[in-house]
């Protein structure tokens, strides 16, 4: 009775799993990483079950002894960011779910897809030194907010620069706000100078930025954030990966949520 008010006349059922002690350490552990693979059941791909899962866990397995305890800093810089600005950790999980899009679409190898998807979950994570007051201002930032917000990609470097197996990490996060016409930062690459992976990145970033609540602006359409990527494609965009990206979306991911 009343199924056919639902959408597409069915109900959908979103579930999240994690388990102890395999995954969480304590009670509150196991809740949060529940509720966050949930999220992901339901943002990502709706109607599924979702297994708790961490990029930071993979990254754990691919260095050794002594810098796993890098990696256990990291997670609780990424947990205090998170507590500093809401909308990060939504925006990081989405954009790590696009790049692994993008990465099967662009045939990597497990070495290129690592490198990739460890430089979408790190890229914001220099916003640590930044304040919650410019990371959440409403208002149009200053100029000296606007020049201390701009050094959160090399801040992430800073951050994360000795760790061996991210190394082939860290040109893709340094350059994810350089911008194809060289007006970007920090190094006012432009067009080739640019990591291809990092032109990627900056595409993936600015859609999901675009299509996301934020407290600066309205959130777009996917179609209205597509037709803006393209609109700036050859000035702020690589034109060729917006193309891969903007095909990729139109063909896959729109269809999902339509």
């Amino acid at each position: 009775e009343g199924q056919k008010i639902l959408p597409d006349g069915n109900l959908t059922i979103s579930i999240g799993v994690s388990t102890y002690p395999q995954k969480a350490s304590t009670d509150n552990e196991l809740i949060k990483f529940a509720d966050d693979a949930c999220y992901r059941a339901k943002f990502l791909r709706k109607n599924r079950v979702e297994s708790y899962f961490s990029v930071l866990e993979e990254l754990q397995k691919d260095v050794k002894e002594p810098e796993r305890e890098i990696i256990a800093s990291i997670r609780t810089l990424i947990a205090v960011i998170n507590a500093k600005d809401k909308y990060t950790y939504r925006h990081v999980e989405r954009v790590v779910y696009y790049c692994n899009i993008i990465a099967d679409r662009l045939v990597l190898d497990e070495k290129q897809k690592k490198d990739f998807i460890y430089a979408a979950y790190l890229h914001d994570i220099g916003k640590i030194n930044i304040s919650e007051d410019i990371l959440m201002k409403v208002d149009q930032l200053t100029d000296e907010e606007w020049e201390v917000l701009k050094k959160h990609p090399q801040n992430a470097v800073e951050i994360i620069g000795n760790i061996e197996p991210l190394k082939d990490a860290v040109p893709i996060i340094l350059q994810h706000h350089e911008r194809f016409d060289g007006t970007g930062y920090p190094h006012q690459l432009k067009g080739d100078q640019i990591a291809f992976l990092a032109r990627m990145l900056t595409v993936i970033d600015s859609f999901d930025a675009m299509t996301s609540i934020r407290p600066y602006q309205t959130k777009k359409s996917y179609a209205k954030a597509i037709a803006e990527l393209k609109k700036c494609s050859g000035t702020q965009f690589d034109p060729q990966t917006v193309d891969i990206f903007a095909g990729t979306i139109e063909s896959i991911v729109i269809a999902k949520f339509s």
